[in-house]
């Protein structure tokens, strides 16, 4: 059973992350490329000039093969990118999670700054490393306004990602009325629509029942899984609230929890606790969260799990005390 947490028990969340982000700010960054990442994110033209000016490369390869046009993008910051696109950033490169510019803006729902770097020359079919189109993922998120821009500037929603779905695919099988108008849609296509992947598609079921209700079945599932492996996490929050098990198993015991915490992605990782995830299961190794985190060397999300599990301990003992009174 869920225990409900006063919202003033989770400011270490918010703490947590900010640590995380200073710390992978100043480790090895230069100070021209701290200089460039504060400019790109916060939109500061004249700081980009001047870097420009002293013949700094701004297109320099960032952590986890990041640039600056990336989170230019990411943030919505139309001048910076205008900027950049025109200082020649490459505007199909893709950090080492496959995601390019095009990628990170269209995720934000940033349509102006889609639109810039499609007339720069990106390819708006450009894959995640998972084989996600930027159309796949609007549609997954139902984001209307991001899916109605990409199809306007030539998204394929055919396209399968290597799970077999396209976005088409995940419209039909959706219940989203809007976003399947917009893919041309029939009811009574939307009413004879089978919900499961293809026989050919190589997808990992959930080792436990879903929840029944809405569109939820193993196909959603291994979206929210993918979902917490990669970081994404409205669309974990979305799926979730719409019934997906949070606490189911891959096969090899995974859960959503395990996968974010294995990937590295912290906020994830916290947001799957606030929405029910339990931190002590373990996979078929009997390797819960927390010793995956260590494992990985992740000390604050590490230090974040075990506040958590102290955290919870002591509301349940608390409540149990009210009960028994």
């Amino acid at each position: 059973m869920k225990v409900k947490i006063p919202d003033d028990l989770f400011t270490w969340r918010e703490s947590l992350l900010v640590r995380t982000q200073v710390i992978e700010m100043g480790m090895t960054y230069s100070e021209n490329q701290k200089k460039l990442i504060g400019a790109a994110r916060g939109g500061d033209v004249a700081g980009i000039e001047a870097l420009r000016a002293e013949g700094f490369d701004l297109d320099c390869e960032l952590k986890y093969g990041a640039t600056a046009l990336m989170l230019a993008a990411a943030r919505g910051q139309e001048t910076v990118v205008r900027v950049l696109l025109a200082a020649g950033a490459k505007v199909n490169r893709r950090n080492r999670f496959g995601a390019s510019p095009l990628l990170e803006a269209s995720e934000k729902s940033h349509v102006g700054v889609v639109k810039l770097l499609v007339d720069a020359g990106a390819e708006i079919n450009l894959p995640h490393n998972n084989g996600d189109t930027a159309i796949f993922a609007a549609t997954v998120r139902r984001d209307r306004k991001m899916v109605k821009a990409l199809l306007e500037l030539g998204a394929d929603p055919d396209l399968q990602n290597f799970d077999g779905w396209s976005a088409k695919r995940w419209a039909e099988a959706e219940t989203d009325i809007s976003i399947q108008a917009m893919f041309g849609i029939k009811k009574v296509e939307v009413e004879t629509m089978n919900m499961r992947a293809p026989a050919s598609s190589a997808v990992e079921q959930p080792s436990k029942p879903l929840q029944s209700g809405g569109a939820v079945e193993g196909a959603f599932w291994t979206v929210f899984m993918r979902a917490a492996s990669t970081g994404d996490t409205e669309t974990v929050r979305r799926l979730a609230l719409d019934g997906v098990e949070v606490n189911g198993q891959s096969p090899n015991g995974t859960t959503a929890l395990i996968a974010a915490v294995k990937n590295g992605h912290a906020d994830t990782a916290f947001e799957l606790i606030e929405l029910g995830a339990d931190i002590a299961m373990t996979d078929v190794d009997g390797i819960s969260a927390i010793e995956w985190a260590k494992k990985k060397g992740q000390a604050l999300i590490v230090q974040g799990l075990e506040e958590r599990t102290v955290t919870t301990a002591s509301v349940t003992d608390a409540d149990s005390k009210r009960v028994s009174a």
